[in-house]
């Protein structure tokens, strides 16, 4: 015969296994760009997939758990009995289990050490990722229309046309997204691209990548851009900027790309 209690308690150890399981890879994925850029999957599932996996298996957990408590509240209320039996709500071990809580948690948003070394894994891991698979021109560019992607990027639209033919891709037409014509293909939006970039515009400026994960002070350094002329002209459109300053945090304050500020401090 089935036994609700033990069945609420089973269904939140196998929801936390999934929850883990799901968390884990989550953790160690490339980040959003370069994942949809190449395609990434691991063990047959890929980024979304992994994602979806583990919010409804947040919602079951939350769902048992909650369900769980009310079935065990009597036990629940035991541990904050004294040793009268009186309940009392700070008793040493709700003290310890809250001070626990308390730190992790400052520790999630402060960053002090351990906590620090085990956030910057996924840092490192975002790192690995691009370097191993390559980042994408600009966020999200396997959503862009082939021409648009083109005229962005400096390509020849008709020389990028002739060389995916040349390897026996069609383009339905010019607004066709690069992540259709590589599902179409079989390949990935990272491999349709490398089939093309080679139809950029004789003598137009390769346009830059990889910008987001850069310093504004980098970024100047490696396109011999002037930085104090960089600093005037964004503290003038409003930005708080400094050298050391994430090209991504600086383009997240109005709204824009990485590119946008590029295009900016290049004027």
């Amino acid at each position: 015969m089935l036994n609700f209690r033990k069945i609420v308690s089973l269904v939140m150890l196998l929801s936390f296994i999934v929850v883990v399981y799901s968390g884990v890879f989550l953790f160690i994925v490339p980040e959003g760009k370069v994942a949809y850029w190449v395609n990434w999957q691991l063990i047959g599932l890929n980024k979304t997939q992994y994602a979806e996996v583990h919010d409804v298996g947040v919602l079951l957990f939350l769902v048992s758990s909650v369900l769980h408590i009310y079935l065990n509240w009597n036990a629940i209320l035991n541990y904050l009995k004294n040793k009268s039996k009186r309940i009392v709500l700070f008793t040493p071990n709700f003290i310890a289990a809250l001070l626990i809580t308390l730190i992790f948690t400052a520790g999630s948003l402060y960053k002090f050490p351990p906590f620090d070394s085990f956030l910057n894994i996924a840092t490192s891991m975002d790192k690995y990722w691009a370097q191993e698979y390559g980042t994408p021109p600009f966020g999200h560019a396997e959503l862009s229309g082939l021409k648009s992607l083109c005229s962005k990027m400096n390509l020849d639209f008709k020389k990028a046309i002739k060389l995916l033919e040349d390897k026996g891709i069609t383009v339905k037409d010019e607004n066709e997204t690069l992540l259709k014509i590589s599902e179409r293909a079989g390949m990935t939006p990272a491999e349709v691209y490398k089939i093309i970039k080679p139809a950029r515009i004789e003598g137009s400026e390769e346009v830059p990548t990889g910008l987001g994960k850069m310093t504004l002070g980098e970024v100047c350094k490696k396109y011999d851009i002037d930085i104090n002329k960089a600093l005037n002209i964004l503290k003038s459109k409003g930005f708080r900027v400094t050298p050391e300053s994430q090209v991504k945090e600086l383009s997240e304050q109005k709204g824009k790309l990485p590119m946008d500020i590029y295009e900016l401090i290049k004027q």
